[in-house]
């Protein structure tokens, strides 16, 4: 498969991305960033093409989740490439894991409201309470996992940042 990423805004460029593990890479990218507009071009091995291009509030959401479909109707998934969370069977996953890999997916250095994550979960995961996400967005802050700020009425929260030799990694080998 074939991907290629034009980005308008901050960040603006074009990326491409070639073989089985291109829509991983190109998803991971486009979660990583900030941009006001992106168009991605999708040419699969059997020669079919799409495009769409997205812009507003969860761009990288709408972009991912298209990019992850197009690559989904391959016949033979592509091997794993590392063994991390990320490969375990949701089934194994508690909710508090599921929920803190939402949020390093979707909000990785963005600050974000208990009532932003419950909509965001629930449009791909399905229902889940907003006393659930406060509980565990709580938990996470008090492990220093999150940092949060505001009133109790109008709480954020975010990732604390960390060094990550890994993430510096992946950057470099897309490059």
């Amino acid at each position: 498969m074939k991907i290629r990423l034009e980005l308008e805004g901050k960040n603006a460029g074009s990326m491409s991305y070639k073989g089985p593990e291109s829509a991983e890479m190109a998803t991971s990218y486009l979660n990583s960033i900030e941009a006001d507009e992106v168009e991605v071009y999708i040419v699969k091995e059997d020669g079919t093409k799409a495009f769409a291009e997205f812009s507003g509030e969860f761009w990288n959401m709408s972009a991912t989740k298209f990019i992850l479909s197009a690559a989904k109707t391959r016949p033979v998934p592509p091997p794993p490439i590392s063994s991390s969370v990320e490969e375990l069977p949701q089934e194994s996953l508690t909710l508090k894991e599921r929920l803190e890999m939402f949020l390093r997916f979707e909000y990785p250095r963005i600050w974000f409201t208990s009532l932003d994550v419950k909509r965001h979960y629930e449009s791909v995961y399905g229902k889940i309470n907003l006393s659930t996400v406060s509980t565990y967005l709580a938990r996470m802050h008090r492990d220093n996992i999150l940092e949060r700020k505001g009133n109790h009425n109008q709480r954020e929260y975010r990732f604390i940042e960390q060094e990550n030799s890994l993430m510096n990694l992946e950057y470099a080998s897309i490059k």
